[in-house]
């Protein structure tokens, strides 16, 4: 399985009701798909607020210019926004891979898992979440696995 063919990114902005408030919220909602059970090839680094996802601007850059989603540049908060466009796409797009791939179905279920767990708490909650501040007693710039099933060792 392949994030990259899943848009767990995406996926994730459709489950939490087409907007997330904030880059920074963003980030820490992939890291909680990131720590779900499950394969993901997800790359995070560790920064000053925790786990960063250095993929996540490339991704979001992808979708505005397909114009699947909006971004609101004013002030520091970058919310980001499903479009109509968008919202049509992630809908055809999901019963089109449900169809596909088999493996499709447990990344929407992580998906639906985190957003709804997680989707409603701000980016300040997100990043005092124990394993967050787990994380955080880590130097800035580790690396952080992304298969949490793999039974790493630190």
């Amino acid at each position: 399985m392949s994030d990259d063919d899943h848009h767990p990114e995406l996926l994730l902005l459709h489950e939490t009701g087409g907007e997330i408030e904030g880059r920074g919220k963003y980030h820490k909602l992939i890291d909680r798909y990131r720590r779900e059970p499950g394969e993901t090839d997800v790359d995070t680094i560790l920064k000053e607020r925790g786990p960063f996802d250095e993929g996540l601007s490339r991704t979001i850059k992808r979708y505005i210019d397909m114009g699947i989603v909006k971004v609101d540049e004013e002030g520091q908060s970058r919310d980001v926004e499903e479009t109509e466009k968008g919202e049509r796409y992630v809908s055809g797009f999901e019963r089109t891979k449900s169809y596909l791939d088999d493996s499709f179905q447990s990344t929407r279920d992580r998906v639906r898992k985190v957003a709804s767990e997680y989707g409603s708490k701000s980016m300040n909650e997100l990043v005092q979440e124990p394993d967050v501040q787990e994380d955080k007693q880590r130097s800035l710039g580790t690396r952080l696995p992304g298969d949490t099933d793999s039974g790493e060792q630190e």
